[in-house]
């Protein structure tokens, strides 16, 4: 699992720099205005251009289970409802009644259906969105069913996750969109993995202070020196630039007994810590025994919604594992995650709005944070 050569190749080059005892950098240090994480009117075109034309990552398939599954998704601004069919396929719907605009489903989690109804007139649906029944019909002289069932929304399933891109408009092209990353995605298995818990949660930073924390490795030694960092090596990682995404590899301190050994003794996981980042919101941590995917939806130019899936492979979900999977998740999400990275973008935030600089700066060992600001620039110019 996750032994793709684009990872060998990652982790050769890294294993390279520890034989030298070098630090990857970029050639030079970069800024950024404050603005970018403050600007109300910045916050309105990343919505409309980032979170509404890509394709988003909103559910795991294993969420939904078993046929008249359902799951509504409200982060991207949207009411989305996802619906797995008779046919077990998997569809995306507009969380809509086509009658007078009530939403269909209110439930938080998921939840079962035979029908989709309406709770306000009882306008019902069938799993695959077409309009199966309305009350006094003969009141709709001119109502043609075949025209008014649920609005759908381009969903594709792939890598056992559900990624959709809430405007209408042509199918999903993930093929392009992922590139070479979807042979990673490919490579760790994740349709294999189930959620074990999935935490929704919003807090008091810009959306892309939280992007910004997993892009490099800088920080560990200081920010969780009572944590994980006795588990890394200082600052050693590695990045590849695959599009608007990145393939991050960072160095557990075992990782020194590899140089000088053959890759086929390299057990990556145990070695190292892999940190995929699908552009624009999805952050894929690959962790020994299982994998953080972690989505970030801003809620305004201060707040962000964040939402941590814990994905364990299905053959180890079981009951007599349940009090490993939850110290683990305590430790990753309770402790790393809300106490110190989501604590230092919050005390981020805080200090953008004060004024105190004009510009934050990156530097020679934060490259990826360059592509990924860059990367947005790029994408929210006007088309020539």
């Amino acid at each position: 699992m996750g032994r793709h050569p684009n990872l060998l190749r990652l982790a050769e080059r890294l294993l390279a720099h520890i034989k030298a005892d070098t630090l990857e950098m970029a050639p030079d240090q970069w800024t950024l205005p404050v603005s970018h994480y403050c600007s109300d009117e910045r916050l309105a075109r990343e919505r409309e251009t980032l979170f509404r034309r890509y394709p988003i990552v909103v559910a795991h398939a294993s969420e939904l289970d078993a046929p008249g599954s359902c799951l509504r998704h409200d982060a991207l601004g949207v009411p989305l409802l996802l619906v797995r069919g008779e046919d077990s396929r998997v569809r995306c719907f507009l969380n809509v009644c086509r009658h007078r605009g009530m939403r269909l489903v209110s439930e938080d989690g998921a939840c079962r259906r035979k029908a989709l109804v309406c709770p306000y007139h009882g306008w019902t649906y069938g799993l695959d969105g077409t309009l199966l029944h309305v009350p006094h019909a003969e009141a709709f002289p001119e109502l043609r069913p075949e025209t008014r069932g649920l609005v759908s929304v381009a969903l594709e399933s792939r890598h056992g996750l559900l990624w959709v891109r809430p405007t209408p408009g042509p199918a999903l092209d993930l093929d392009t969109f992922l590139g070479p990353i979807a042979d990673d995605l490919e490579s760790f298995a994740l349709s294999t993995h189930v959620v074990y818990r999935r935490i929704d949660t919003v807090r008091r930073a810009n959306w892309k202070l939280v992007i910004d924390a997993f892009l490099e490795a800088y920080h560990i030694r200081v920010l969780h020196r009572d944590t994980i960092y006795r588990f890394f090596l200082d600052a050693r990682a590695v990045s590849d630039f695959v599009g608007p995404h990145v393939r991050s590899l960072a160095a557990r301190r075992a990782a020194k007994a590899l140089v000088g050994t053959p890759p086929s003794a390299w057990d990556l996981r145990e070695h190292f810590t892999f940190t995929h980042f699908v552009f624009p919101n999805s952050v894929f941590i690959f962790h020994p025994d299982y994998v953080s995917h972690i989505t970030v939806f801003p809620v305004d130019a201060d707040h962000v919604r964040w939402v941590h899936a814990m994905l364990v492979p299905s053959a180890v979900a079981t009951e007599d594992r349940r009090p490993h999977w939850d110290r683990t998740l305590a430790l990753i999400e309770e402790t790393v995650f809300q106490r110190e990275d989501l604590f230092a973008a919050e005390g981020i935030q805080t200090g953008l709005r004060s004024g105190a600089n004009q510009s934050v700066t990156f530097g020679r060992l934060e490259s990826a944070l360059h592509h990924f600001h860059a990367t947005i620039e790029r994408s929210l110019a006007p088309e020539p």
